[in-house]
Order: C-alpha cells, then sequence, then structure tokens
C-alpha cells in the first residue's frame, strides 16, 4: 500500500541481505523493521552476553535470559518477527581481519557499534567491496547519521581518524527512545537504499538534538587523500 512500492520492490527486499554491526538500542531497532519489512537475510556481528543495564534499550532482549549470548536471545526473538527471516549470527568483535568476510555478499550494512575501531574497521571493509553503508549512531540526547557509497560520497575515514581517544565505549548516557528512533531511521534509509525506493540522503549528515528538536544536515566533503577512499 506504499505509494509507488509495489510487488516488484518487495521482491527485492525479500531478495536481500543486510549486515547489522550490533544490535543494541540503535541496530536492534534497524534489524527488527527490516526483519518486518520482510528482508531476506539478516547477517549479524554483536559480542558479549545480556545484562540487566542492556534492558533500557535493547527491545529484541529477554530479562529472562540474563547471561546468554545477546545474538541467540535476538535470533528467537527475530522468528517471532519473521518466521522466513535468514539469519546469520556471529558472536564477535567486528575487525580488520574479519569485517569484509563478514560484510561480503550483503547489499548494505549499518554500523552501529559504540566504539570507533569496530566502527573504522566496518567503514574500511564496506569501501574495499563497494557495499554501501549507514553510519547511525547516538549520545545522551542527541543523534546522527549518514550513508556512505563508496568512492562517491565521503567515508567514516575522511573526517574522523581511528585514534579518537577520549570516546569511551560504555561512558556515555541513553535514552532508549533516542537510541531507537536512530535505529528506524536508518532502517528506513536501508530500504531505500535496497530498493531505490525514494532518495537516500547523500553527501550530507542528518543530526538531531533531542532535547531542543532541532535538526541539522551539515554537507560532508570527500577527502580525497583519505587513505580508506581516496583518489591521492
Amino acid at each position: 500500500m506504499l505509494e509507488n512500492f509495489g510487488t516488484e520492490k518487495q521482491e527485492n527486499l525479500k531478495h536481500s541481505a543486510a549486515f547489522i554491526g550490533g544490535i543494541g538500542g540503535l541496530g536492534g531497532a534497524t534489524a527488527a523493521y527490516l526483519a518486518s519489512a520482510g528482508i531476506g537475510k539478516l547477517v549479524i556481528s554483536h559480542a558479549g552476553n545480556l545484562t540487566e543495564s542492556n534492558m533500557n534499550r535493547q527491545l529484541l532482549m529477554d530479562i529472562n535470559r540474563l547471561g546468554d549470548p545477546r545474538i541467540d536471545v535476538a535470533a528467537e526473538n527475530f522468528m517471532k518477527i519473521n518466521p522466513d527471516l535468514k539469519l546469520e549470527m556471529h558472536n564477535v568483535r567486528l575487525n580488520d581481519d574479519n569485517a569484509k568476510s563478514l560484510i561480503k555478499g550483503c547489499n548494505v550494512a549499518v554500523s552501529a557499534r559504540p566504539n570507533f575501531p569496530e566502527r573504522m574497521a566496518m567503514n574500511k571493509a564496506c569501501v574495499n567491496l563497494g557495499i554501501p553503508m549507514i553510519e547511525a549512531a547516538m549520545d545522551d540526547m542527541r543523534g546522527y547519521y549518514f550513508n556512505i557509497f563508496p568512492h562517491e560520497t565521503a567515508c567514516l575515514n575522511c573526517f574522523i581518524k581511528s585514534d579518537v581517544s577520549d570516546w569511551e565505549e560504555l561512558g556515555f548516557g541513553v535514552l532508549g527512545a533516542v537510541s531507537g528512533t536512530i535505529g528506524c531511521m536508518a532502517a528506513v534509509e536501508a530500504v531505500k537504499i535496497i530498493t531505490g525506493h525514494g532518495k537516500p540522503l547523500k553527501g550530507k549528515m542528518m543530526h538531531i538534538d533531542f532535547m531542543n528538536m532541532r535538526t541539522i544536515t551539515p554537507e560532508l566533503r570527500k577527502d580525497q587523500n583519505c587513505s580508506v577512499c581516496g583518489s591521492k
């Protein structure tokens, strides 16, 4: 019933795969809505076991499964959403050695890990593979996302270097609704990229200040000397 979507685009989605790097408060929302939209396959990387502190934001989790691997809990809930969904679950952290093999074969990737080394590994792998990546994140009452189209737009390494020494992986506040909102927006972009429905955000960042409900969309300029995607 979506205007100009139709059966052909739904079939396109059904025969596509998305890689989700992290299914916490943000990536979990992205993955859940892609599953409910009818995507054919999800490849997911998320390390670690479920803790009570995860429950304020990670809606794919279950309070009765504390101590279990989060990918196992999520896999069971995915089947409740879409039993036809194909799943490939990896209880690992992303790095330069495994990111490329995990992402290869997917149509789009979503970067949602709470640290820069894993995000940078995803960025490098997607640029090398030519796979579009949605970079999405939140911090406190702020959130952002932008799309990386390899060798066409700026990549993450164009303006954020891998040695971000002042960032603590678990050192920021999370309102679950903020992370979920950005995750839902990333899911919209993923559907648009996969199906060609509408115009994905290109060359700009969507930045939302939820405290004051203000948005800005700064331009992201490609660094021709970038060590990952640059032409020089």
